[in-house]
């Protein structure tokens, strides 16, 4: 084996660990300031999920709780708009002439986008 080949190998492993489009991967591709509210988000982030498991007061499932909390006033942390965007896709537009048919596609498209 040739130290090229080991170097084409151990390459064709971190795309599969880790794949160019992926979220972590978008995440190493943030710039300084990007990735410093990028992390300043998730710390809030995890701090509010761990407020919501800890409010025994609120339903067993965490999605409930987050909701039921953000509605309670505890407001759940947003991602400023064009890091959201460096990451994730810029949202879709849905207008009011669309069909429903139509909305649901394009909804369903980013959702599945946005988790791939």
């Amino acid at each position: 084996m040739t130290i090229a080949s080991i170097k084409k190998q151990l390459a064709a492993l971190r795309a599969i660990v880790k794949p160019a489009n992926s979220l972590v991967a978008r995440v190493e591709r943030l710039n300084d300031e990007h990735r410093k509210i990028y992390d300043r988000y998730s710390e809030r982030m995890d701090a509010f999920i761990a407020q919501c498991k800890a409010d025994v007061t609120l339903d067993d499932d965490l999605d409930v709780r987050m909701y039921a909390a953000d509605l309670q006033g505890k407001k759940l942390p947003t991602l400023r708009k064009d890091v959201a965007e460096a990451l994730y896709d810029p949202m879709p537009t849905i207008t009011a002439t669309m069909t429903d048919t139509d909305a649901a596609r394009i909804y369903q498209d980013y959702c599945y986008a946005v988790l791939r």
